[in-house]
């Protein structure tokens, strides 16, 4: 497959956080992917990769006023790991114990759907290169790393929103069509898709 489309890897072995962070700061420069989200035991992590440094939610959001408790990305907890942008998204996923496995989607010439999931958060409040995002008064939270978000007060004029590529196949035998893999490509505002 061509890096357009999609390449995996070998099985990873991180030594540590520091290990595991540097390569995600590694993948990120060489790939110039600016968003990651991920998944672990302890919560979701969004993070802004700039200047080949990455820098979590936990990290702009860790003061007592903002009563959150975001989690760091750490090997002990990861499940998933996506870094993303409009080049293509990099999954990187735990296979066992300090052990993942990676793929890496750019913009394949294929047919494909887009769509804008709407994320969590009526209300906002921005912070360096995040915002942190609630609804209502129930208590959940979490940092987009995206500021370009248009504000009356607290609440937000737009819903966040994610932007996905669900790419197609189609079936030789039978003509049907399915969805065969995504990708993460952008935050946005905008309702329309491009």
């Amino acid at each position: 497959m061509s890096e357009a489309s999609a390449t995996s890897s070998k099985i990873l072995e991180f030594v540590n956080d520091d290990d595991l962070r540097s390569w995600v700061e590694e993948q990120a420069k060489s790939r110039e992917l600016p968003y990651l989200l991920a998944h672990a035991d302890d919560g979701v992590i969004w993070g802004r990769l700039e200047n080949a440094k990455l820098t979590t939610a936990a990290k702009i959001f860790h003061t007592p006023e903002f009563k959150v408790d975001f989690p760091h990305l750490r090997l002990l907890t990861l499940q998933q790991c996506r870094i993303f942008g409009h080049n293509g998204e990099l999954l990187l996923w735990q296979i066992s114990d300090k052990k993942f496995k990676w793929r890496f989607i750019g913009n394949p010439n294929e047919e494909k759907i887009s769509e804008s999931q709407i994320l969590w958060g009526t209300h906002g409040i921005k912070k360096g290169n995040f915002t942190l995002l609630w609804d209502g008064s129930q208590g959940l939270k979490h940092a987009v790393p995206f500021t370009d978000i248009e504000l009356k007060g607290d609440r937000l004029v737009n819903p966040v929103r994610l932007l996905v590529h669900h790419y197609i196949k189609y079936e030789e035998e039978t003509g049907l069509a399915r969805i065969y893999r995504s990708r993460l490509v952008d935050l946005t505002t905008k309702q329309e898709i491009k």
